[in-house]
C-alpha cells in the first residue's frame, strides 16, 4: 500500500464573510455528510472546496491545480468511508473526523460544525493523507 506524503488542505470560516457563510450552510446533518462523502469519494475536490468556505481562498487557475494535485495524490475513487470520531463541544458546535479509503490510499477529513436551529454551518474543515494532521485538530 502506499501511503501519500502529508498532503494538506485547510480551510477557516471567517464569520465576517457572508459569502463564505452561505457556502457552508447546509440544510441538515444528512445534507452536509451527503455531500462531503459524495466529493471526497468521487475525488471531485474543486466544488467540495467551494462550497465548504474556499470560495474566497482561490481564484480559478489556483483552484484548478489544487484539485488537480488531490486527484494525483489520491488517483483513485475511494470505495469506503466511515466516520471515526465525533466530539460534542457544546452549544451545538461539533468536531469530526471521516476517513476515505480504497485499496491503495487513506484520505482523512476533519470538520467543525455549527449545529443551528434551521441549519449545519462547515466552519472549519480540513483534509489530509496523513491521519496525525486530522487527530492533532482533536
Amino acid at each position: 500500500m502506499r501511503f501519500i506524503a502529508s498532503l494538506i488542505l485547510s480551510f477557516s470560516l471567517m464569520t465576517g464573510f457572508a459569502h463564505a457563510q452561505q457556502d457552508s450552510i447546509f440544510e441538515d446533518y444528512d445534507d452536509y455528510a451527503s455531500f462531503v462523502d459524495q466529493h471526497i469519494m468521487a475525488r471531485d475536490f474543486a466544488p467540495l472546496i467551494l462550497r465548504l468556505g474556499g470560495r474566497d481562498e482561490y481564484n480559478s487557475e489556483e483552484l484548478a491545480a489544487t484539485n488537480a494535485n488531490l486527484r494525483r495524490a489520491w488517483p483513485t475513487n475511494f470505495e469506503n468511508v466511515s466516520t471515526f470520531r465525533v466530539e460534542d463541544l457544546g452549544g451545538g458546535l461539533r468536531q469530526e473526523g471521516r476517513i476515505f479509503w480504497n485499496d491503495s490510499s487513506y484520505a482523512f477529513f476533519y470538520a467543525l460544525l455549527h449545529q443551528r436551529e434551521d441549519s449545519l454551518v462547515v466552519i472549519s474543515f480540513h483534509l489530509n493523507s496523513n491521519s496525525q494532521k486530522v487527530l492533532e485538530r482533536f
